[in-house]
């Protein structure tokens, strides 16, 4: 039986269709328990995303590979290598459809992923994997485990079931809220990217401490035209202090492909808090884009298990957990 890892050819339109249908079959029992799709326990690429994320670009570099088993792909992965920010590090992801697990499949992917990221300087690697909530453990916990990783931390997945009720809610004096869709206004580009910026730093996190990310106006330009050629459309709402400091903002990401709806970053700075930003900014972000969730199903969001503030906002607006993210790494010596 001949097995070969080869790297995938993001650009060969055959290859890469081929390479998909088995990332998608390896997500197919990515269900909750009672066999519902409604609840998804892993939110997968589209293809369309996928397909223009592999082609990088000089902010993340994705090196797919694959195993092929005589003419046929078999389990696939993916490293994402950041480009202009935390450069030890590597973010990987292996693939293997159900009936072919416990094969040692996943686990020649995953040495053959940290080989090449270690050439390309990376000694640091992420990795995560989703298990239902009311489990302990799971096959992907098993997996990384059994690869040497290190558990850093869990995130609480939660749902939103669409569509729902929103019910006003003031805002302290002094605070104001914008709105886009797309590229931030120029007024607000340069601070837009600032903010963007220091998720890393102010949000929650576990024992892996990440570099903020860059961003500046031409990143987020990059992003904006990305987005488009995959499909998607960002809401952003924004807080604004009498100072005219960008003080908090929210994304909701929507796909003209995909029923999901994204709850992408939300972040209040530490010298705004305490003052009801972070579910004002939520629920506005909601208003704004009520056109864009209309025929929409459900809003997917992620936040740190120790976040019991953000945690009690979703309660709120009606989210439900319905998953975790166990978040792992590792390190080389």
């Amino acid at each position: 039986m001949g097995l070969k890892i080869e790297a995938l050819d993001p650009t060969d339109f055959a290859e890469f269709r081929e390479f998909y249908s088995v990332y998608a079959r390896a997500n197919q029992d990515s269900v909750n328990p009672d066999g519902s799709k409604e609840s998804p326990l892993y939110m997968p690429w589209l293809a369309e995303e996928l397909e223009i994320a592999f082609l990088s670009d000089e902010y993340a570099r994705f090196d797919p590979i694959f195993v092929r088993r005589e003419q046929d792909i078999v389990a696939v992965a993916f490293a994402e290598l950041p480009q202009r920010d935390n450069l030890d590090t590597a973010y990987l992801e292996v693939w293997v459809p159900p009936e072919l697990r416990r094969q040692g499949l996943g686990s020649a992917l995953l040495a053959r992923l940290e080989m090449r990221c270690g050439e390309d300087g990376r000694t640091r690697f992420m990795s995560e994997t989703v298990r239902p909530l009311n489990e302990d453990s799971s096959a992907g916990v098993q997996f990384l485990y059994e690869q040497g990783f290190g558990f850093d931390t869990s995130l609480a997945q939660s749902q939103l079931t669409l569509p729902c009720q929103l019910t006003e809610s003031g805002l302290d004096r002094g605070f104001r809220l914008e709105s886009w869709r797309g590229l931030p206004p120029n007024r607000w580009i340069d601070r837009y990217a600032q903010l963007r910026a220091a998720l890393n730093s102010e949000a929650p996190s576990g024992e892996v401490q990440l570099n903020d990310e860059y961003w500046d106006a031409s990143r987020l330009k990059h992003e904006h035209d990305q987005w488009k050629r995959q499909k998607r459309i960002a809401q952003t709402v924004v807080a604004i202090d009498a100072e005219e400091n960008l003080v908090g903002h929210t994304q909701l990401v929507f796909s003209s492909l995909s029923p999901i709806v994204h709850q992408w970053d939300t972040l209040v700075v530490p010298a705004a808090r305490g003052n009801g930003l972070g579910l004002a900014l939520k629920r506005e972000a909601m208003r704004a884009a009520a056109d864009l969730c209309a025929g929409k199903r459900l809003i997917v969001t992620w936040n740190h298990a120790k976040n019991t503030h953000i945690l009690a906002i979703n309660e709120r607006l009606g989210y439900r957990q319905t998953a975790w993210v166990d978040q792992f790494f590792k390190v080389l010596g």
